[in-house]
């Protein structure tokens, strides 16, 4: 039964639930340098115009425009396997993500890993790194077709995301959870106010990842949830995480906006800016 997570004006990911969560080390990765071999499809996530004036041979150009509508919202599934499509995927292939290190990047990586490409692959050097050090064929990057060039038809990896309400469950129940908050310092002690309130999810750790060391694996019966202010910063985060572990994580995509937006949800540190308007920032 095809199950597709739409929580209020937001919907994301999901799908057919076809198989157990598996070890995912080896779906998603970081790399150093391109593997040579037929068969790798290469996504550009930088800005499209500067995709389309150079870039990597045969890179189709993808950014984090392409998929985030108004407020960082993440369209309809039926939207996001559509755009796959167009870039001339099916979900079998190996891709390579390359672009600037950071957040956008490692979203898009995020968004094909979720959706259930086969195996993702992110460049670790700037892609201004490898043109510069001309160690790889270059060509102009290739925008997405207007039309669907393949039907997508991988099954999505939904057993990794978590939505609102489940989560919500899940805390209340006592279900053994081990959350980490990925977002500043600040924002997690609730001196930073970027939701309808501040402060953090009870129970949630911190996770800087500006710290160079490896987090600790959590027990094999716990479930580790990473989530950060919104789907741009939790995909990110998660996926940078997933490659680091050979068991699986999950993420709360919608983040911390959406949890801080119920004022029947509780919050650890909580505060709140009086003259906080109707946004999303």
């Amino acid at each position: 039964m095809k199950r597709f997570i739409q929580i209020g004006r937001l919907c994301l990911f999901a799908g057919l639930i076809t198989v157990t969560l598996q070890a995912t080390a080896s779906s998603v990765q970081f790399i150093e340098q391109i593997p040579n071999g037929d068969g790798l499809r290469v996504i550009d996530t930088r800005p499209v115009a500067e995709c389309e004036q150079q870039s990597i041979k045969g890179a189709r150009c993808f950014s984090v425009g392409d998929l985030l509508g108004h407020s960082g919202r993440l369209p309809s599934q039926r939207d996001i396997t559509w755009m796959l499509g167009t870039l001339g995927l099916s979900g079998s292939e190996t891709v390579v993500v390359v672009g600037y290190p950071g957040d956008a990047r490692d979203f898009i990586a995020g968004v094909l890993y979720l959706a259930g490409q086969r195996k993702v692959l992110i460049l670790s050097p700037s892609m201004n790194q490898m043109i510069t050090s001309k160690s790889i064929p270059l060509a102009s990057g290739q925008r997405r077709s207007m039309s669907r060039e393949l039907h997508y038809i991988a099954h999505p990896r939904d057993a990794q995301i978590v939505l609102l309400r489940e989560l919500q469950q899940r805390l209340s129940g006592n279900q053994s959870l081990r959350l980490l908050d990925v977002r500043s310092h600040e924002e997690y002690w609730g001196e930073l106010i970027k939701g309808w309130r501040g402060g953090h999810i009870p129970g949630a750790e911190h996770w800087s990842q500006k710290n160079t060391q490896p987090i600790r694996l959590t027990r094999m019966d716990v479930d580790t949830v990473v989530y950060g202010r919104g789907p741009l910063d939790s995909i990110a985060s998660f996926v940078r995480l997933q490659t680091q572990w050979t068991q699986p994580a999950q993420v709360f995509i919608e983040g911390w906006r959406a949890w801080s937006a119920d004022s029947q949800l509780p919050v650890d540190a909580e505060s709140f800016n009086e003259k906080k308007m109707l946004t999303d920032s």
